[in-house]
């Protein structure tokens, strides 16, 4: 082999170990590429800013948060003591009329708060009408997270807001929460339905523990249902049912009375 032929052979297995380097280098920088957001959240559609709050680190859904006119200790907090599996939830709400609302939940992590803000804004057209907090509602989540969801209630045509366990009271040996609607009304979140969902209580001086659990059933016709079982000592005692409407004049729902349906046969 000539002296011309072993250079370029040389050449030719540095620069092939200079791809497999630089190869190298590359599937390496691939393996700790940080799957995120650059810079600070666009304000946007509702989805997209939902999206983008999954990908975002702490200080980027603050920074969000408090441009859509959250509170800025609320926003902070909330970051801080972020909790596995919680996210803010961003949706649009259907209403009566040509104003746009959308709404935002921002849950309690280690705190006691958890908040529901209205938002006013535009889809369609959020550079020109961004989202913004027009009202907001502080809720009590001590006993755990609170669930949220957007149902259509009052009509067919317009949204209204369900939290569930809402924490209504607590103390020693007891402990209360709520199932609570928020409906816009008059551009303001305005609590149209509050009744208990849950009730653990202990008789003082005794043992006897009461439970009591209560569930949401919607009709076509947009009755509610509501049934609430009561057991003393983990034993079944009665399950009860009632009916709520809506009631445009009272501008609330109104519930009918309990109803035994099932009452178990005492044993001798």
């Amino acid at each position: 082999m000539t002296q011309s032929m072993i250079r370029m052979t040389r050449k030719i297995w540095v620069m092939a170990c200079v791809f497999v380097l630089v190869g190298v280098g590359h599937l390496a920088a691939a393996q700790y590429m940080r799957v995120g957001v650059d810079g600070s959240i666009p304000l946007g559609k509702l989805d997209d800013m939902e999206d983008m709050l999954g990908l975002a680190d702490g200080g980027q859904r603050a920074d969000l948060l408090e441009r859509l006119g959250v509170e800025p200790a609320i926003a902070k907090y909330a970051i801080e003591e972020w909790m596995p599996g919680e996210k803010i939830a961003l949706h649009a709400i259907r209403t009566i009329g040509t104003a746009r609302y959308g709404i935002a939940f921002v849950p309690s992590g280690v705190g006691v708060s958890c908040y529901l803000y209205l938002l006013q804004g535009s889809d369609e057209d959020p550079v020109k009408t961004p989202w913004h907090v027009v009202d907001h509602q502080e809720l009590n989540c001590w006993h755990g997270p609170s669930s949220f969801e957007i149902m259509s209630l009052r009509r067919r045509d317009t949204d209204d807001v369900v939290l569930h366990h809402v924490n209504e009271g607590h103390g020693s040996g007891y402990v209360a929460d709520q199932t609570q609607v928020f409906s816009v009304v008059g551009g303001k979140l305005v609590q149209t339905l509050a009744t208990e969902d849950f009730l653990m209580q202990v008789t003082l001086g005794t043992e006897d523990e009461l439970d009591q659990t209560g569930t949401f059933v919607r009709f076509p016709d947009l009755s509610l249902e509501e049934t609430r079982s009561s057991s003393m000592n983990d034993k079944l005692r009665k399950i009860e049912r009632r009916y709520w409407r809506w009631s445009a004049q009272e501008r609330k729902f109104v519930a009918g009375r309990f109803a035994v349906v099932s009452a178990p046969i005492s044993a001798n």
